[in-house]
């Protein structure tokens, strides 16, 4: 029988962890040609547990994050097998880059149909490992079971020194209030994902009419939605310059900006409260950016236009951009800017509040409104 006929339910639970034993072999060294250290590990894939050499010390944090991701709500119509693997690890991977965390190795736990088809299941396999391989960061186990639908839940495990973890809280007022890249264009990707299962004809008139005006962000969007990459680098750079005297504050853009800035400002409202036995009705820190700061190009405004979408709600409220929002104090913006690239979109103030500047002159509110799950 041919492999592209034959279901999961074939070769049952353990052939399927054969089958991962051996991609993660050829679609690592052979299929991807990266080269992962794995001396750390006493074990390896197969084993009851995972045995890791890792010197910590009174100094070093252990860093953990899980994601779980669920099909029908985390999988677009369009997303191959292979970005749903991919996906899964890059979720974890942006929560620990987001402290500053160095990776150490990943667990994957995975529940599918039994009649997926064995070729759909390498496929995802696959994108699993070339995603390990591409942030350093080895498949070590995990498990597999049975359900109706694509169940993905991973683990990340890394390490980070305790003076140079990047937390949500320690920001003062004046610091400037920063994001590692442009937003929204994942939150199109997703509109165009949407409309074209909706209305197919629909979706190639604006389509055609977005083409008009750039070519390339049909490609560009539709990259963001389906194959998202998180922002390694970008927070190994942060984690060096967090200092006692450099405080710098990170999270990474998942359920919105604007969700990011109330998350941060609750983070640290928790944190001095904790610390300073301060009541939260004196807690006055708050957020303002500057509309005419944001990264938008003139183009985005008119493909939301079309898209009968308004610009800074994409920009705002959408979220699985993956990128960083972060806060440095202003001595660090030129040394920081010359390592790596970021926009300043406003800063922290005390008023008490979230809101921009906009072009106009008004100053508007901006909600907490983000993507959240089970509501």
């Amino acid at each position: 029988m041919k492999s592209s006929q034959i279901k999961v339910s074939e070769i049952g639970e353990k052939g399927l962890i054969e089958r991962i034993i051996e991609k993660s072999k050829s679609c690592s060294s052979c299929g991807f040609g990266n080269d992962i250290d794995f001396s750390n590990f006493a074990t390896s894939i197969g084993d009851d547990s995972a045995l890791t050499n890792v010197n910590m010390d009174d100094n070093s944090y252990l860093v953990t994050s899980t994601d779980m991701l669920i099909q029908s709500s985390h999988f677009p119509k369009g997303m191959t097998y292979f970005q749903m693997g991919y996906k899964s690890v890059v979720v974890n991977v942006s929560d620990l880059a987001s402290m500053g965390a160095e990776n150490i190795g990943f667990l994957l736990n995975i529940a599918i149909p039994k009649d997926m088809l064995l070729d759909d299941f390498d496929d995802l396999i696959c994108g699993v490992i070339r995603a390990c391989d591409n942030y350093n960061n080895p498949l070590i186990g995990g498990d597999t079971n049975e359900a109706n639908e694509i169940i993905i839940s991973g683990t990340a495990i890394g390490q980070v020194d305790k003076d140079k973890a990047l937390m949500k809280y320690g920001f003062e007022k004046g610091d400037l209030v920063c994001i590692s890249d442009e937003l929204g264009y994942a939150a199109i990707g997703f509109e165009l994902l949407s409309l074209k299962e909706k209305d197919p004809n629909l979706y190639q008139e604006k389509t055609d009419e977005i083409k008009e005006i750039d070519s390339t962000i049909i490609d560009l969007a539709l990259l963001k939605a389906l194959k998202p990459e998180a922002k390694y680098d970008e927070g190994h750079i942060l984690r060096e310059h967090n200092t006692a005297n450099n405080r710098i504050s990170a999270t990474d853009i998942t359920d919105g900006l604007a969700s990011e800035f109330y998350e941060i400002l609750n983070s640290d409202k928790k944190y001095i409260k904790l610390n300073d036995s301060i009541s939260s009705n004196s807690y006055s820190k708050g957020i303002r950016i500057y509309e005419e700061k944001l990264p938008v190009e003139d183009e985005f405004k008119e493909i939301a236009d079309i898209l009968g979408l308004n610009y800074l709600d994409l920009f705002l409220h959408v979220g699985e951009d993956f990128e960083f929002l972060f806060t440095i104090n202003k001595e660090l913006d030129d040394q920081l800017s010359r390592e790596m690239h970021y926009y300043a979109i406003g800063e922290i103030t005390d008023n008490n509040t979230v809101e921009i500047l906009l072009s106009n002159g008004q100053i508007q509110k901006i909600s907490s409104r983000g993507y959240q799950h089970l509501k």
